[in-house]
């Protein structure tokens, strides 16, 4: 097939997703010179494939000590299915034309596990395409086009390095690379603001002195980790989209009013409450209890805001604060305190103390109520049982030694999130469950 054929095509389709995306993605083959699924893989379900069974979230029933991926067996419930798979390549994702890409993409996230975390991850309506990376270490690079431009050699030489050379679009750029480059980008304002904003620890002649020194500096720092702060709560979606970005573009041409504003909104997330046509969360822990902005310069509005334009989510907050350290002075670092400890002496300590308990918790849980999980079949008493370890997560309190507060904070985050995260689901199916059979005693 030519691509003005495929393009002439598919620009007159408008029917349903499921009656057409198996014909298009044939087509697609078609043009790019690649065997079908059914072509490649006579099996229909081993490397290449439609319809390919999954688990939603399957690292709830992934087989740690056989190394397998268990697939959801028969049951009378709803199973996930990826529309297209394959093998160490792809997972691929349709939706109808003009309906929400995010929400296929979403899709994919829940069963990437279950299809051996391929490197890319691929959705479209017939007519955009996007193609996200997924390799491990690497910071996430989307690539769109759309049937206009599938015939530029560029698009083409991307789709078929999408079938046939994932690692050519392995993104070069690690994200301990990508951190690296922010923190000395911090580092730097950190500095600009230090000499502008400090009373210099060396020339304090009194405790009085050095006491105010010291709280003036330390000001600074947490000023900055709020900022750092709200540009993870961005891209994580605990913010309002480029609601804090946006700040720093505008702010470039009124430092004034940027304060003004910046302060508004460490107000709101101290509390909660409105900040323009944003509802802001409450953000508790006691960071933006003080609300204190610093004037910034233009050229310190303007590097954070190229700070800000960096996908957050993908960066490591765990290493910020070692890499942060070497942007503070040695002197006034020395006099201050700052030093951060490394995420692997803490796990030293929290991980057989704290988390590895709490997981040999969740395997019991798991097995006993997988099966009635898997049948749908779950019981009221099932559901108590997960929603009191669900709340155990929720109340548990942690102390940290202030020296390694954020990288203590930002370590047993992303473990506590990742635990809850996969008792979740299960939480879930099993409230459908005792509903049902709520109704049917009923």
């Amino acid at each position: 097939m030519s691509p003005a054929e495929f393009k002439r095509k598919w620009a007159r389709y408008s029917g349903k997703e499921t009656a057409a995306y198996q014909e298009h993605f044939n087509d697609l083959c078609a043009l790019l010179d690649q065997p079908t699924p059914a072509m490649a893989d006579p099996t229909g379900s081993e490397s290449f494939c439609f319809q390919k069974r999954v688990v939603k979230d399957a690292e709830l029933f992934a087989l740690a000590e056989s190394g397998r991926v268990a697939e959801e067996p028969e049951a009378e419930r709803e199973r996930g299915f990826a529309d297209v798979w394959k093998k160490s390549c792809f997972a691929w994702e349709y939706k109808g034309k003009k309906k929400n890409l995010d929400a296929a993409y979403q899709q994919l996230l829940r069963y990437r596990e279950s299809l051996l975390n391929p490197p890319l991850l691929v959705v479209c309506d017939f007519d955009r395409y996007i193609v996200r990376t997924n390799f491990n270490g690497t910071v996430q690079e989307t690539h769109e086009f759309a049937n206009a431009n599938i015939d530029s050699p560029k698009i083409l030489q991307l789709l078929r390095a999408v079938f046939t050379d994932p690692e050519f679009l392995k993104p070069q750029r690690t994200t301990d690379e990508v951190t690296e480059k922010l923190a000395q980008q911090i580092g730097e304002v950190a500095r600009s603001l230090q000499e502008r904003e400090s009373v210099e620890l060396i020339d304090a002649r009194s405790r009085r002195e050095l006491a105010v020194a010291q709280r003036k500096n330390l000001r600074i720092a947490r000023f900055l980790n709020r900022i750092v702060f709200c540009f993870f709560a961005e891209d994580t979606g605990l913010l309002p989209k480029n609601v804090v970005t946006d700040i720093f573009k505008t702010g470039v041409d009124d430092p004034a009013h940027f304060a003004e504003v910046l302060e508004d909104l460490f107000q709101k997330m101290a509390k909660g409450g409105t900040f323009g046509p944003h509802k802001i969360r409450h953000f508790n822990g006691h960071l933006f209890e003080e609300a204190t902005v610093f004037e910034l310069t233009e050229q310190e509005i303007g590097k954070l805001a190229v700070a800000g334009e960096a996908d957050w989510q993908f960066i490591q907050p765990s290493i910020m604060g070692n890499l942060f350290e070497r942007g503070l002075d040695p002197d006034h670092r020395a006099q201050l305190g700052a030093h951060y400890t490394s995420e692997e002496d803490i796990k030293l300590l929290v991980e057989p103390v704290l988390m590895a308990p709490l997981r040999r918790e969740w395997t019991k849980i798991k097995g006993e109520l997988a099966p009635a999980f898997v049948r749908g079949e779950g019981k009221t008493s099932d559901r108590a049982k997960l929603s009191a370890f669900h709340d155990k997560l929720a109340v548990i309190t942690v102390l940290a030694p202030l020296a390694a507060a954020a990288t203590f904070f930002t370590s047993r985050f992303s473990c506590f999130s990742t635990l809850k995260r996969n008792s979740s689901p299960l939480l879930h199916s099993s409230a459908s469950s005792s509903n049902r059979a709520s109704t049917c005693s009923n």
